[in-house]
């Protein structure tokens, strides 16, 4: 690759005006530019920086201001690159570093960490501390209720409610489940707790078919025995029929027998006639009928009785219920005997009139004596009788849970919790604020600990090496030499130290460097930092690009640097510049470092090859790269130059700028032809006042706004002065070439 092409389409002005006029731009290996001040050259410094810098290792000098770095604080410089910069952004980052360390100590004051509190200050920790002994006191006197209510519940004797171990850790853990008894309730639990085992007894009853027994009942009274033989005397009156059967049994059966009722003997056949008469069998069927069915009332009435209970068999837990029940079973007990009594009272009736039909009974079934109930509340007593010791232990937690209930109303428990939490939640405020305030402070200590090390990471590293080079480089050329500020050597700072004529060393910062010292310390450390690449870098070919690497101040160093320039472009310090694969350009505005500082001579190689050939030559006017490609294009003096600065003064009406052009042309002309000011302005002093206070700085009353003339009417009388010395030719050869 031999020539770069650089884009300058794409660059323009806020206004939208290009930068450049033409669209492109070629570089060689090596570019030597000439542009004055203002035509571009750090424009085209950052063209070249923004295009190049993905695929070349771009380098760029710029001026000391970005390679040497001003600590005003310790008036020393830095020297890296971007040193300026750095030191700015250390500047930033202490000022920075200085607030953090500000809002640090306020953070400490809050928290109470800080030395020069005020011991009556109410910090954070002074406030933790006091929420923390309020918390503490009521703490105690809860704590002291728990173990006097654990004393006392494990001290209750009538009944015992507790183990002989319980302490307050129990009355704390039952707290939760407190719950208060009416007084009926823990008179019953007492008395569970105080009450031997006890087994009630079940009622057997087999449930009873009562419609049946009414309905047998109906069946009887409703049949009736119907007469073998018929005693007219009788006239089927039962009361007769009764009487007589009456008579029949209390009377003897013999021959003679009295009547009680009328007196007289009842003959033989009489009783013969009644017993056959009542002993007939159907009578005596219907008669056992009666019989059984009353004996089977009588019977049932008789196990209905013998139903009974024992209320003390039953537990106090089960006692009332018990009662209760019996109570209905008692009433279903009556209800039975009194239908059995009806029926047994109907059968009665029937005995007495066996030989007639008798309504039946009408009467409502009663229900069956249900003890299903009543047997079931039996097994749950007996089965509560089984797990005594486990029923007496519920008594006793519940008549406990109970009095710990009691306990807590009594010291107002859900008062003083209240309280209590009310004053942790202050406390937890106040260690939230601390918390909080903690991480304030460790994020402040973090930011504090990134800048340190940020303005550790910016601080110079000392580079012994380089100053040593720099300092051999200008041993012959100044007085003075890069010395480490303090003296110590690991220091990444310096300053110029210089030996007095009484032998002392004396010691300049960088507030007492002129620029032109500044500059050449800038340039030459430049030149020993070409020689570094990073990995990334390595096999990148570089572009290093001077911007005006000699300014007017370093008119005591021009030969220094053109030298230093030749030997880096000539390629003799390889690692820092390679002719074959890198590329230079060097820009200055100073005529005279550009005459000089390219390969001198107007030869030609075996090829016919000049150097203009061989590099790229160019001149900057306004916007347009104009490429000088021969000798008579280019400058040939420095007195050619201030001919040409003039002409680009001129076309941009910079009139105050022109003068002092026009009286340097002139010092040179009249220096070179040995003519005297006085001969050369002859009658035309005006112009000597004009070309020499305006081109100055204001020495007397004419102002350098004084003359009124455009750059038009200035080049007029610039060439009539020439015309009036009779060198109006020299005038127009020069005049004309730059029109040219």
């Amino acid at each position: 690759m031999d020539e770069i092409k650089i884009d300058l389409s794409e660059h323009q002005f806020l206004d939208g005006i290009s930068v450049f006029k033409q669209p492109a731009v070629e570089i060689k290996h090596k570019n030597f530019v000439f542009a004055k001040n203002g035509s571009g050259k750090s424009t085209f410094a950052s063209i070249v920086d923004q295009e190049l810098s993905k695929k070349f290792d771009v380098r760029i000098y710029n001026g000391f201001d970005t390679m040497l770095g001003e600590n005003e604080n310790l008036n020393a410089f830095a020297l890296s690159v971007n040193a300026n910069a750095n030191e700015k952004l250390i500047e930033e980052k202490q000022k920075s570093l200085n607030t953090q360390n500000i809002e640090l100590s306020r953070v400490l004051s809050e928290i109470g960490e800080s030395s020069a509190d005020d011991q009556d200050k109410k910090n954070l920790s002074k406030r933790l501390q006091e929420a923390n002994k309020r918390v503490a006191e009521k703490q105690k006197v809860i704590e002291d209720f728990y173990t006097v209510s654990a004393a006392e519940i494990k001290n209750m004797s009538d009944p015992q409610i507790s183990g002989t171990a319980y302490n307050k850790n129990n009355f704390k853990n039952e707290i939760r489940v407190a719950a208060k008894l009416q007084d009926d309730d823990i008179s019953l639990l007492k008395e569970t707790v105080k009450t031997d085992e006890k087994v009630a007894k079940r009622i057997t009853w087999q449930e009873l078919n009562l419609a049946g027994y009414l309905n047998s009942t109906n069946d009887i009274l409703e049949s009736k025995v119907e007469e073998k033989t018929r005693i007219l005397r009788f006239n089927n009156d039962q009361d007769k029929i009764n009487f007589a059967e009456s008579g029949l049994k209390i009377h003897e059966h013999r021959e003679g027998e009295l009547c009680v009722f009328c007196g007289n003997p009842i003959s033989k056949e009489t009783f013969e006639e009644l017993e056959a008469y009542f002993s007939a069998d159907e009578v005596e069927q219907l008669k056992e009928r009666i019989e059984l069915g009353k004996k089977k009332i009588s019977n049932l009435v008789a196990d209905v009785h013998n139903i009974s209970n024992e209320s003390s068999d039953f537990y106090p837990d089960f006692r009332t219920k018990a009662v209760s029940l019996w109570d209905q079973v008692s009433v279903q007990k009556q209800e039975v005997i009194h239908f059995c009594e009806v029926l047994e009272n109907s059968l009665s009736d029937k005995e007495r009139n066996l030989f007639d039909k008798q309504e039946p009974v009408s009467i409502s079934v009663p229900e069956n004596v249900d003890v299903s109930e009543y047997n079931s509340l039996v097994e749950e007593n007996n089965a509560f009788g089984k797990d005594l010791d486990k029923e007496k232990n519920e008594a006793k937690v519940k008549l406990r849970k109970s009095a710990i209930k009691r306990m807590l109303d009594d010291f107002h428990f859900d008062v003083k919790k209240s309280e209590l939490g009310s004053m942790q939640e202050i406390r937890n405020n106040v260690q939230k604020e601390i918390h909080e305030k903690e991480q304030e402070k460790a994020s402040i200590q973090n930011v504090i600990k990134s800048l340190e090390n940020e303005i550790d990471a910016l601080k110079p590293k000392a580079e012994k090496q380089a100053i040593n080079h720099i300092n051999q480089k200008l041993s012959g050329s100044v007085s003075w030499k890069l010395d480490y500020y303090e003296e110590s050597d690991e220091s990444g700072y310096y300053w110029v130290s210089q030996k007095c004529e009484d032998g002392r060393i004396a010691h300049r910062g960088v507030k007492e460097l002129s620029t032109g010292e500044k500059n050449i310390i800038a340039l030459l450390y430049f030149l020993e930092k070409l020689e570094e690449t990073g990995e990334a870098n390595d096999k990148l070919p570089k572009v290093i690009l001077f911007d005006d690497p000699m300014n007017s101040n370093d008119a005591g160093m021009q030969y220094l640097i053109i030298t230093e320039l030749q030997k880096l472009y000539q390629g003799k310090f390889s690692k820092r510049y390679n002719p074959q694969k890198d590329y230079i350009v060097i820009m200055t505005h100073n005529v005279h470092f550009y005459l000089n500082v390219p390969p001198h001579g107007a030869f030609k190689d075996e090829n016919g090859k000049t150097k203009y050939d061989k590099n790229n030559f160019y001149s900057i006017r306004r916007g347009h790269f104009i490429q000088i490609e021969n000798e008579k294009q280019d400058f040939k003096t420095n007195y050619d130059a201030l001919w040409s600065e003039l002409q680009d003064l001129s076309e941009n009406n910079l009139t105050n700028s022109m003068l002092n052009s026009m009286r340097r042309i002139i010092e040179t002309y009249i220096e070179f032809t040995g003519i005297s000011q006085n001969d050369f302005y002859k009658n035309n002093e005006q112009y000597l006042k004009l070309f020499n206070v305006n081109s100055h700085s204001a020495i007397d009353s004419v102002s350098a706004e004084a003359f009124t003339e455009s750059s038009q009417e200035l080049v007029a009388s610039f060439h009539q002065i020439f015309k009036d010395n009779n060198a109006e030719a020299h005038f127009k050869s020069h005049w004309n070439v730059e029109s040219k």
